[in-house]
């Protein structure tokens, strides 16, 4: 062992004598304390600076250590090669955060040699910095990015030293992955689970719908229960669960008494105009405003504008459906009534179509939607799918005088003036623990041990970072930054950075961690919305712009379904067009999204683990509410679709006189799919209000949910 090092000694020594030619008498030393870097070799790097500092005895040295930022600066005098108080700073240093190189982009060193010790594994931004003077870059880690390394080196006309052999780089390996099949909430037992093309690795569900089996990223693994197999191709995230759906009837509607208000506001219903107070059902509709100029069918009217409802293949009026699919020999669509009278629908059974392009989108003056048997019971079974009513402007010439009214979100519900507040503060045992610190410094020495014991919680760094960030943003960012540093940091873990970091305004990290995303997991569509909309923020918005329309035309990935996430990144498209005009190559957006859509507001709800259930409670100026549902028994279908391909976000459009006032948004969180699932969940709200219009404004919320059955207040707001 003794002659290694002393062979080791004798080639960096004749190395630093080869680079050099001349003393130097400036030297900046840029010493990597990222994460990551807690596992460098220090016993070899004191080799290679013995070496160096034996050449170069006389020399000023700035140590500069790095992370995230500029984490610790301080100048040294070297006499006589005497570097002990320097080595006593090396060997004390504190490890945590990402790795950026960006500091040094506007960073003066003023040095005749430049040393970086780092293994180029670069996650907090994408910059490759010039230096001047003499460079040498130096890795001492068993893993490193070999590709950064050299870049660095190649730009700077440096030179490079590697104290790690080729055989260290670690290689990946088979890991364990396991999860839940479930439908609804309950766990399928006894299920078969297999690697495809291998007959050798093979598991089971247990009682509890709970699986476990080795694969490497990229396999498939194929659930079986005897009738159907069900494929899933592994990603990196070693926690998979999988829902299998079983389709049929799904009732949502709830029936509500209230008191009687003084002025009755009236609904179109089957039997004509009623009373909203006595109808028993919501009814959500829309008028000749809110469809946009450009649409030049039926079907354009109504695609995106009511709740659960869907067009067919062929996105004909006469293939929609407002319910889930209740009938496998029956027709599944719903049934048109067109000023009073049912017009013929297409067969889901047969396929059969009957076209609704009649239809002048220029002449529909209201278009309502009913569903479920007391609404629809007037037309019988025809209606059992839900009933769309289509009044035209022919039929309602002499009653035009209707004014705008919004009831898509609004139900025939009283709220009680009850806010749901929770006065419980998050308490987890690592924040305990922080609590004991009589300060900051304390407190971040308290972290520094107790980290290794939390490491693997999904939740820890993200509740640290909220813990520190009031007090000091700048420890804050660099605990949450260690997110980008674990090898294989989790889908929720990322998305949780990206919904803080762009809460807080900080898109530059935000962009990070959609980066991250969409590295680690492109099967997942929302990793590409979310890059789009970051993008944008950073003001990149012919970027933005082509982003957004790859995901629309299917170009981003032709290998996913994006139509998910189709309506809302439309919706964003257009906005984008019209609010940025003179940034924008306009020529490259399509004719369909030049005309913005305008609302009095909207609202963005964006979650971290797709398989939460919650509800959403909206309490409009009237003190009447409406409750939206992201359970597994009111959105069976619909979650699915979330959850095979991969996104998680809804929207809501406030528009109409009645919408001004005061809004109240609760939350109450229901649980996870998975009953065994623990991942915490972070909520992050986006509020546009005028939406679509000059004096468009932003603000946003974010919650975290914490008990199971909790209720609490999520934000209040108020429409002018």
């Amino acid at each position: 062992m003794k002659s290694k090092i002393t062979f080791l000694y004798v080639l960096l020594l004749t190395f630093v004598y080869v680079v050099n030619g001349q003393e130097k008498q400036k030297t900046t030393i840029l010493w990597d304390v990222s994460l990551s870097m807690q596992d460098r070799d220090f016993d070899k790097e004191t080799i290679f600076l013995e070496a160096y500092f034996k050449e170069h005895k006389q020399e000023e040295v700035t140590l500069i250590e790095f992370s995230n930022e500029i984490v610790h600066r301080e100048g040294y005098k070297i006499i006589e090669g005497n570097w002990s108080s320097l080595k006593s700073r090396l060997s004390s240093s504190t490890y945590d955060g990402a790795t950026s190189f960006a500091p040094f982009q506007e960073y003066n060193l003023n040095s005749d040699t430049i040393l970086l010790f780092t293994d180029g594994m670069q996650n907090f931004s994408e910059d490759t910095p010039s230096f001047e003077g003499e460079f040498i870059v130096i890795n001492s880690n068993n893993t490193y990015n070999q590709a950064s390394l050299n870049l660095l080196t190649i730009l700077n006309n440096g030179n490079y030293v590697n104290l790690q052999s080729k055989e260290g780089v670690k290689k990946e390996s088979t890991q364990k992955y396991s999860g839940t099949v479930f439908h609804n909430n309950l766990g399928i037992a006894d299920m078969d689970v297999s690697l495809k093309g291998s007959n050798d690795t093979r598991s089971k569900t247990d009682h509890r719908g709970f699986y476990s089996i080795a694969a490497n990223p990229g396999d498939t693994l194929v659930f079986s229960n005897g009738y159907n197999d069900y494929q899933q191709i592994v990603g990196i995230d070693p926690n998979m669960d999988l829902w299998i759906t079983q389709y049929g009837i799904s009732l949502s509607e709830v029936v509500v008494t209230e008191e009687i208000k003084d002025q009755p506001n009236e609904v179109i219903t089957g039997y004509g105009k009623e009373n909203e107070d006595k109808v028993g059902y919501a009814v959500q509709s829309i008028t000749e405003d809110d469809i946009s100029d450009i649409s030049v069918t039926a079907n354009n009217a109504v695609q995106g504008k009511f709740s659960g409802a869907r067009l067919g293949q062929n996105d004909d009026l006469s293939q929609i459906t407002l319910r889930p699919s209740n009938s496998i020999l029956g027709n599944n669509y719903g049934l048109i009534v067109l000023d009073g009278v049912p017009i013929k629908r297409s067969q889901s059974q047969t396929g059969e179509l009957f076209r609704t392009d009649f239809i002048d989108p220029k002449n529909i003056a209201k278009i309502s939607v009913l569903k479920g048997l007391v609404a629809t019971n007037r037309w019988g079974s025809e209606g059992a799918n839900g009933v769309l009513l289509i009044t035209t402007k022919t039929a309602t010439f002499s009653n035009a005088k209707g004014q705008k009214r919004d009831l898509a979100l609004v139900q025939n519900n009283v709220f009680d003036g009850k806010l749901k507040v929770n006065n419980k503060t998050l308490v987890t045992p690592y924040l305990k623990e922080l609590k004991k610190g009589g300060d900051i410094k304390e407190a971040y020495d308290i972290y520094l041990i107790q980290r290794k014991r939390y490491i693997k919680s999904k939740s820890y760094y993200l509740d640290v970072f909220d813990f520190f960030r009031p007090s000091s943003p700048q420890i804050g960012y660099r605990i949450l930054s260690n997110i980008l540093e674990k090898e294989s940091p989790s889908y929720e873990e990322l998305r949780g950075l990206f919904l803080k970091s762009s809460k807080n305004g900080d898109y530059k990290i935000a962009y990070i961690g959609a980066s991250r995303m969409l590295e680690l997991y492109p099967q997942k569509v929302q990793s590409y919305l979310d890059l789009a909309m970051t993008t944008i923020r950073l003001q990149e918005y012919n970027k933005g712009a082509d982003l957004l329309i790859g995901i629309l035309n299917g170009s981003a990935n032709p290998e996913l379904d994006f139509s998910g996430i189709q309506k809302i990144t439309g919706v964003e498209l257009r906005n984008l067009a019209n609010r940025h005009k003179q940034e924008l190559d306009i020529a490259k957006i399509p004719i369909a999204y030049t005309n913005n859509v305008t609302y009095n507001a909207r609202l963005l709800f964006d979650w971290s683990h797709q398989p939460a259930e919650f509800e959403l409670q909206f309490v409009n100026p009237q003190k009447r509410f409406f409750t939206w549902e992201h359970t597994g028994l009111a959105l069976e279908k619909e979650i699915k679709e979330e959850l095979d391909n991969g996104f998680s976000n809804e929207q809501f459009e406030l528009i109409g006189q009645e919408t001004k006032g005061e809004w109240i948004i609760n939350i109450k969180y229901v649980g996870n799919l998975n009953t065994n699932d623990e991942t915490p969940v972070y909520i992050k709200a986006k509020l546009q209000k005028n939406f679509g219009k000059l004096n468009q404004s932003h603000e946003e919320y974010l919650i975290r949910l914490n008990a199971k059955g909790s209720e609490q207040l999520f934000f209040k707001f108020k429409i002018d």
